[in-house]
């Protein structure tokens, strides 16, 4: 084929091209990242006689190339979190020529799923798990009715809609609106087949019906509206300049896409590698990781500079990433684990940046294996590497350290840890480096302690702060709850705090029944016990004394002074906070 613009196809010529594996996708792809409404949007435009950019296709003829670059099929159907991944093709030992789509890939496979696949999201109020009940399939549906009645800004004149197989049968029974699957029409070239379908439907004198699957067949099937350019050079790295240059439309390519291109341009497995780990760590705690994260790790293990810069991931860094993959990838996910199990999870570790330093300390003292073992867990002593690097998670969160740019914070904690010659996470020598830092400091003074103690019941401070209070508890399971001490049931209650408290009294208390002063961690079985137990049965059932309540012995627990308890064991808790922090 001779390169340049070729002459243009039909939509239903794509489809069978890509069915046969014609068309397919090369390692530099990025994943298919436009949503359902993207996707109606485009089957409006073309239905409307809107141009569609130009594809560029790189003609594959070199058998090296075949053999030794990885290829990718379409994406049949999306499932969101488990189904966005495309299925390698291998190419090696192809005798006919095929195209990888170097521009268009996004338009092309919403195509795709539009006429033959599905698209899959979850559904709002359901845990992740990978069933239909949790993330059902929908198909591409046009209403053809009527013509579409725009209630919204976004300029529709086709009524486009992904949606679920039963609230089609729903709605098409009440005959208000009818569904018509938009894949059907590949089968529908010939006016007698749409004719036949209007008939069985009921809607063989709907002229809108009939005028509208007559386009629909026409723009799909007939109408050769897809133009593009065929590039045939076997030069790889020429193909990655025009992708990088070309992928600019659409859902743009980030910086993160473009790095991975060059990493998969020369290390074809990157994707899948990165793929699989993204999977793995995600066990833990719901954690879900990006290939960015991934890349800013790599560069602070082997680059001066840390900076994501197109430059600093040349051939050396990427060659490094290669050779020590296996270790990178158990270095990452072990720490995961040891963070989930130690009391982490996705929700109440809000900067990912900050799982970087400890796995760039596990990296270089080799400790990947250990930090996963029961010894190196499940143990209360506080000088122990597992309660120091918490207490320095903790601290990160509460002063916020790795908010907005952080590539200067983990540039110092880098230099620290590189130094070192604790046999501990230098939590100490950090703390010191980052004096000088008027911003990134671990200092708490009043204002930042009186701050702590405004926060309330579900606050992830909450969260922070009561885990330096209570590090017994069994985070290694993660089975531990937070909990209100004087029950909320009770100031929740208007006629009991009637009954109770004085008009000033209960101005007085306000909400500090749901801020930190009033809340701590508890194991489960000591949680399930409570409930809504008064303070003074609970604490007897289990002969607690003050201490653990951090409140004086002379304080009493009856909830009728609630006042005085609060005032005393917030300012206990401030002064244990400033001696843990210092």
């Amino acid at each position: 084929m001779t390169k340049g613009f070729q002459p243009e196809i039909t939509i239903k010529e794509a489809i069978e091209n890509i069915d046969k594996n014609n068309f397919l996708l090369p390692a530099i792809q990025r994943k298919f990242v436009w949503s359902p409404e993207q996707i109606e949007l485009l089957f409006d435009s073309i239905m409307r006689k809107y141009p569609i950019n130009s594809l560029m296709l790189w003609e594959i003829t070199s058998d090296d190339i075949k053999n030794n670059y990885k290829f990718y099929s379409f994406l049949r159907k999306y499932k969101q979190r488990f189904g966005e991944t495309n299925a390698y093709f291998n190419s090696k030992g192809r005798s006919d020529h095929f195209f990888a789509v170097i521009d268009g890939q996004q338009r092309l496979n919403s195509l795709y799923i539009g006429l033959k696949g599905t698209y899959a999201m979850k559904l709002s109020h359901k845990w992740w798990v990978d069933n239909e009940d949790t993330l059902p399939p929908m198909k591409l549906y046009l209403n053809i009715t009527k013509p579409y009645e725009q209630n919204t800004e976004i300029d529709k004149e086709y009524e486009f809609k992904f949606l679920r197989k039963e609230k089609v049968a729903k709605e098409n029974a009440l005959k208000e609106k009818h569904w018509f699957e938009v894949g059907e029409i590949l089968a529908m070239e010939k006016p007698k087949d749409q004719f036949t379908y209007l008939r069985n439907n009921g809607l063989e004198d709907n002229d809108y019906a009939q005028e509208t699957l007559d386009l629909l067949s026409m723009t799909i099937n007939k109408d050769r509206i897809l133009n593009y350019f065929v590039e045939d050079e076997q030069n790889p790295d020429k193909v990655l300049d025009i992708f990088i240059r070309t992928n600019d439309g659409g859902t743009k390519l980030t910086f993160s896409d473009l790095l991975m291109s060059f990493l998969t341009a020369y290390w074809p497995d990157a994707r899948e590698n990165f793929d699989e780990l993204i999977r793995e760590v995600n066990q833990f705690g719901d954690f879900s990781i990006t290939p960015d994260f991934i890349l800013k790790t790599t560069l602070v293990l082997y680059s001066n500079d840390i900076k994501s810069r197109v430059k600093n991931f040349d051939k050396k860094l990427i060659m490094n990433i290669q050779e020590n993959w296996d270790r990178i990838r158990k270095s990452i996910l072990h720490t995961v684990e040891m963070i989930y199990r130690l009391g982490f999870e996705n929700r109440t570790f809000p900067a990912k940046n900050a799982a970087i330093p400890i796995i760039y300390y596990v990296y270089i003292k080799h400790l990947e294996d250990e930090v996963v073992k029961t010894r190196f867990l499940d143990t209360k002593d506080k000088n122990a590497d597992s309660q120091i690097i918490k207490k320095w998670l903790l601290l990160v969160f509460l002063k916020r350290l790795f908010g907005g740019q952080s590539d200067s914070v983990l540039q110092d904690i880098r230099k620290v840890i590189k130094a070192s010659a604790a046999e501990t996470f230098p939590l100490s020598e950090i703390i010191a480096k980052a004096k000088s830092n008027p911003v990134k400091n671990y200092s708490f003074d009043e204002d930042i302690i009186n701050g702590l103690f405004e926060v309330q019941f579900g606050s992830e401070d909450a969260f922070f702060v009561l885990s330096l209070f209570y590090p017994d508890l069994d985070y290694f399971n993660q089975n531990f709850h937070i909990d209100h001490i004087h029950p909320k049931s009770k100031f929740q209650n208007k006629q009991f705090m009637n009954e109770h408290f004085t008009d000033e009294e209960i101005k007085q208390i306000g909400d500090n029944w749901n801020k930190l002063g009033n809340l701590q961690l508890l194991n489960n079985e000591k949680n399930i016990s409570k409930q809504d137990k008064s303070l003074i049965e609970w604490v007897k059932m289990y002969k607690l004394d003050s201490s653990f309540l951090f409140v004086d012995k002379e304080i009493s627990l009856e909830i009728t002074d609630f006042t005085t308890f609060y005032a005393n064991r917030v300012s206990n808790m401030k002064q244990k906070l400033l001696e843990i922090v210092r």
